[in-house]
């Protein structure tokens, strides 16, 4: 399984979702853990979203090359909605009081989280494989 398939990030985020809402229940109480709690749940769903919509428009523009103008403005008008359903959602969250502000902000930070955790790890692993001498070539790199 490649290290950033759409299913590793998926089942990432929602790990780190788990961290992240325990650690704020924690920390900060049942009130901050809520906000991280449905800030996440909105980044990681908009993620998921994300990930189907481009699929499908990849997928449609492979399959009709004619329409791949097309396919790009369907794509960029659902990223559009995407994007104003999330904001209309979180203005609410924030104008009601329905949440922890600081919560709701620490929760839709999780992709942004996981993808930084992912990409260190990944760099861990490359700089390990480097200082490994039986991988690589027999000629020192000094």
């Amino acid at each position: 399984m490649e290290l950033l398939s759409p299913r590793r990030l998926k089942i990432a985020n929602w790990m780190v979702l788990a961290v992240l809402t325990a650690a704020g229940y924690l920390v900060g109480g049942r009130e901050f853990a809520l906000g991280v709690l449905v800030g996440g749940l909105l980044v990681v769903v908009n993620f998921h979203l994300l990930h189907r919509f481009l699929k499908g428009t990849l997928e449609k523009a492979q399959i009709e090359p004619e329409s791949k103008g097309r396919a790009q403005a369907f794509f960029a008008g659902k990223q559009f909605l995407r994007f104003t359903g999330m904001m209309v959602v979180v203005f609410l969250l924030i104008r009601y009081g329905w949440v922890n502000v600081l919560g709701l902000v620490v929760g839709l930070s999780t992709v942004a989280l996981t993808l930084i955790l992912l990409g260190l790890n990944e760099a861990m692993k490359i700089k390990n494989k480097e200082a490994d001498p039986s991988h690589g070539t027999s000629h020192p790199l000094s």
